[in-house]
Formats: C-alpha cells, structure tokens, sequence
C-alpha cells in the first residue's frame, strides 16, 4: 500500500491546540505555525435537497452531433496537450449515441474501439496490454505504476472498476499501453453498450500513451501522473457515468499528486484556477479551468485530513454519495455530495469552507502547506484603498455568480494606534449563500487574524476591526457567493454547472462600505 509523505501531512496538525476562538478560526485557514518560515508581504493589490426533476431536452441530435465532433477533435489534438480532454468527451458521446444517424454511431463506435496490442501481462486484478517495441518506459515500470495505482485506490476504500465480462480476454479492467494521437496522454471510457438495470455505473477500460513523446517530464513521469488520472475515472464510473464533470475532474488532477506528490503535474493548472479567476463558478466546466478546481479540494482535504488508507476519505465520501448503482434517484450531485462529506468530517459547510478557502487564496504562501515551496499564484484584489485621517471612509460594490468571490483591501494610512475599521456589508439573503471573511495582516504581511463574519438572514454584516497603523498592514474583506443551489438538472443538457442545471443565484448585488476611525 502506497504511503505518500509530504510536508503537509504534519502542517495541519499545528493548530489542534489552539485556545481562542481567533486561533480556531485562523487554524481553518490553514496557517503554518513554524517559526522559521520566512515573512511574507502583505498581498499585493492585482488587476440542498435532491437535484429536482430532469428537464426535457430539446434538440438532442444537434447535440449528438457536436458530441461527435467534439471526441473526434478531443482524440486528435492538435498539439502536444497540457490536459486530458478524451474520457469526457467520449463519455458524453456515449449518453447521445443513440441520437446519432447510423453512419455517426458507426463513427462513434470506431473512436471508441479498443486497441489492439500483441502483448498482455496480468495482474491479479488488471489486463495490460502493450507492444515493448513501442515503450518510452519499461514494461515493469508500468506494471508496478498501474498495480500501485489500482491498489492504492482499492486500500483507500474505492470501489474497484466494474468487471466487462470477457473483453480483452477476462473479466479483469483492461489498460492499454498505445501509441495515441501527439497531444493525447490517455483516456478511460466504456464499451457497455447500456446500463444494467438502474444502475448508472460502467465497466471502463483505460488507453495510456505509450511513450509519452514530445510531452514535458519524464516518460514515466507522465505514466505516473497519468496512470492516477485516468484509472481514477475508471473509478468513479464505478459508480456513476453521470457524475459531473467539474467533479470528475478536479478529483483526478487532486489524486494524482496525492499518488505521486514529488512530481506537482497539476501545479500548472492554477494559472487558470479557483485562485486565478475568484469570479469564475468554481463548478462551471471548460477549458482547462476544472483541472484547477483540485485546489480547493486539496484546502479541503488539508483541513479535514483523516485518512483510509493511503488516501484523504473527504473525497471517498463525496464520491459514495453521488453512487448511482442502486438508481439515479439515490445519488445527489458533486456540491451536495460535498456538503454531505463535510458535515460528516467536522460539522461544517461547503459554504462555510469555501468563504475560507476563498479568503485563504490571497496568501497561499501562508495558507497551504505547499504554497510557499512550490510558488502557488495569489487571488488578485477587486479593489483596495487607504484609509485614514485624510480619506476616512470607502464603498465598493460588485455582483457575485454562484460559487465566486472578490476580496477588497483597506491600509491604514496614518491612524492611530487604537483606531478600528467599521464594516458593513449588504450581501443577498443568507439563503443565496452570502458569506464574508476578514484577514488582517500585521505591516510585514503576516496573517495575524481570520473572522469568518456573521452574516444575518437578511444579507447584513457589521464589525469592528483593529486599524491601527502600527499593528496592522492591512485588512481585507472577502465578498462570497457561496450557493449551491441548482434547479432544472438533466445531464444530458449543454450547461456546462453541476447537475446540467442552471444556477438560481447569480449576478447576485453585494455592497462593502469601511470607515477608519
């Protein structure tokens, strides 16, 4: 059984004894207590039930239609590729097969035909398929890298990919080591050609490039990282082919360097990240952005670290609870399931840690165990002034979608020691998910305090905060948009949120005003 170490493992554990309610706040953050760490500055100013019923879907075969062009275009890249594009692109090709015309479905069936190797070595649980003439890497290596994998996953308490009958020669799950198109590192999907009664898992079987040419790292590296990826969505569709995509993922690009912490592969999805874009919807898929959503997962699963396994069992409770093998009807979506997971580790909120983790993405350096090592972007401002004396009082106003945030920066400008801010804040009723978090930092840039605010069921929020300019470099308020509810749900729609749904909170009006005195 696999047993990654990395310095966080132990970083969480530093505020398990603090005693006051500012520390327990400020431990959520995840704040390093080591006092060697180098001081930071103060950020810089940078430009619940049930989804509901399933919506009729118009115009299925137009959909059908781009569902093909987009596999097709998903398994020939046009160029050597920094994401895995394929398993969901095919996936979505399966749901709207039957849409297409026969020439089509033949077209789709071809993209979807195994490969065919001369080789096969077995595990006690896996089939893998390859050509040595064609290896970047040993074919040991890449027994001991999908044996790792698979058995990781199955320590940690994940379900094991379902059984395919005899294709690809038994019962076991088939990995197939192919030379794919340049761009391409791999892909899982199935060839069940239906679901079994009302369960809505699938068999799966995995494609892996076999030399990995022409790709950064090494090519065992990228088997590595790949392996984790793809045969976790092998895994998840053991549970359910219709689990959202955004979820799907965010939790492959997080398991990888759970498996594999020393090679940071996902580290180049925060450029187009959760941290990066605070007003993007953390659960809205495309482009690239999804893969960076394993950022917020990590904050999670720093802060609620208990363990199966090998593995953070945040995640594995978010999973069983979107498990559709028993029906559709007894799985909720990837942000209820989240919710769901939270309350069960420590009683709390996905809004709740999302208002931190959008707080704590101002200073990763501070706040993830691996911020500072590993160089991780900082969340730009909305907007920041001086306050003081001269200029004693400021208003900033901003409208949130679902799942966003925008953080705003006051400085003490000549005020005295005793001087405080006064904050209040006019967000949306508390049920469309109105949050707010302040961060103060001391004049080198350290965090010395975290409030999570309280916000009334009106949208209200007041508090008085220290201002003075001797103890304080900065105050920051960070706005949320925390909902998560959707209405309208189908899978087979073209909205890109959980659930296929449409979210209920969006553009939703939130006023800052602050006054030194």
């Amino acid at each position: 059984m696999l047993k990654p170490t990395r310095a966080r493992r132990s970083a969480l554990l530093l505020g398990a004894v603090a005693t006051s309610a500012t520390a327990l706040v400020a431990t959520t953050l995840g704040l390093p207590a080591q006092a060697a760490a180098p001081a930071a500055q103060a950020p810089a100013a940078t430009a619940t039930a049930k989804a509901g019923p399933l919506v009729k879907v118009k115009d299925r075969g137009d959909r059908a239609e781009r569902a093909l062009a987009n596999a097709t275009a998903a398994m020939t890249p046009a160029k050597t590729g920094s994401h895995r594009d394929a398993t969901l692109a095919l996936r979505r090709l399966w749901k709207l097969r039957d849409a297409l015309s026969p020439a089509d479905q033949a077209a789709a069936d071809k993209l979807v035909a195994r490969p065919d190797e001369p080789n096969v070595i077995e595990t006690a649980t896996l089939s893998i398929h390859y050509n040595a003439a064609e290896l970047g890497y040993s074919i040991n290596d890449a027994v001991n890298v999908l044996n790792t994998v698979s058995e990781t996953y199955a320590d940690s308490g994940y379900k094991r990919p379902l059984p395919d009958g005899n294709l690809g020669g038994n019962s076991k799950t088939d990995i197939y080591l192919t030379n794919l198109q340049p761009g391409l590192y791999g892909y899982c999907t199935t060839d069940q050609k239906r679901f079994k009664g009302r369960s809505r898992g699938v068999w799966s079987y995995c494609a892996i490039d076999a030399d990995f040419a022409g790709f950064p790292r090494t090519p065992l590296e990228n088997l590595q990282v790949t392996a984790a990826h793809e045969y976790f969505h092998a895994t998840q569709f053991a549970y359910s082919f219709y689990m959202d995509d955004w979820f799907l993922e965010a939790s492959a690009a997080w398991v990888e360097d759970e498996v594999y912490p020393s090679i940071n592969d996902n580290l180049q999805y925060l450029a187009d990240s959760p941290i990066t874009k605070p007003r993007r919807s953390i659960d809205k898929f495309g482009g690239v952005f999804q893969y960076g959503v394993w950022n917020y997962l990590r904050y999670l699963t720093e802060h609620y670290p208990a363990r199966t396994g090998a593995l953070p069992d945040l995640i594995l409770k978010a999973i069983k609870a979107q498990d559709t093998t028993k029906g559709a009807n007894r799985a909720v979506n990837s942000l209820q399931a989240i919710n769901k997971a939270l309350k069960k580790a420590g009683k709390t909120t996905m809004a709740e840690q999302f208002a931190l983790y959008s707080a704590a993405t101002r200073s990763p350096a501070q706040t993830f165990a691996e911020g500072a090592a590993l160089g991780y972007p900082a969340k730009p401002l909305r907007g920041g002034i001086a306050l003081g004396p001269a200029k004693k009082k400021k208003a900033f106003s901003t409208k949130l979608d679902h799942l966003t945030s925008d953080t705003y920066q006051f400085v003490p400008s000549g005020t005295a020691a005793d001087s405080t801010l006064k904050v209040k804040i006019k967000m949306g009723r508390k049920p469309t998910g109105s949050r707010a978090v302040a961060v103060i930092y001391n004049p080198a840039g350290l965090i010395i305090d975290v409030k999570a605010l309280k916000v009334n069921g009106k949208g209200v929020a007041k508090k008085k905060l220290a201002f003075g300019a001797g103890a304080v470099g900065a105050v920051e308020i960070t706005l949320v948009n925390a909902s998560l509810r959707m209405k309208g749900c189908n899978p087979l729609s073209k909205s890109p949120y959980t659930c296929g749904g449409r979210p209920v909170d969006q553009n939703v009006k939130a006023v800052l005003r602050a006054k030194a005195s």
